[in-house]
């Protein structure tokens, strides 16, 4: 069984990478033909929360396995504009200002997690 800490960094890190494809869409708002990108983050948590196949390798050559999910990135096709690009300025603030308040909230939830095992080490002393 994974460690709740180890959950909660595999959160961290996907929200990470999701605010760097939000920052890709607003820095390409003016770029003709760009298509926003984003990750279907419900997929990538339930992924991250079934078990996976673990690999193991016979030869030092071999390609080993990193341990980490597959990201589900979605690609919009539709157009809002004459030049091809549908990003929407407005619409990728408001998911940028959603996935901050998503990492903060699980980064006040892993430190709370550090703290009680922190307690539970000390026995309560500080």
């Amino acid at each position: 069984m994974e460690s709740i800490a180890s959950l909660l960094a595999r959160a961290l890190d996907a929200s990470w990478t999701r605010h760097e494809f939000l920052a890709s869409n607003l820095a390409n708002a003016d770029t003709p033909g760009f298509k926003r990108q984003d990750i279907d983050f419900q997929s990538y948590l339930q992924s991250a929360l079934r078990p996976g196949i673990t690999v193991s390798t016979t030869h030092p050559r071999h390609i080993s396995s990193s341990g980490h999910r597959p990201l589900y990135v979605t690609r919009d096709s539709s157009s809002l504009t004459p030049d091809g690009n549908n990003v929407d300025v407005d619409r990728e603030m408001a998911e940028v200002s959603a996935n901050a308040l998503y990492y903060t909230a699980v980064l006040r939830q892993l430190g709370e997690h550090m703290s009680m095992l922190r307690r539970a080490i000390t026995e309560g002393r500080r």
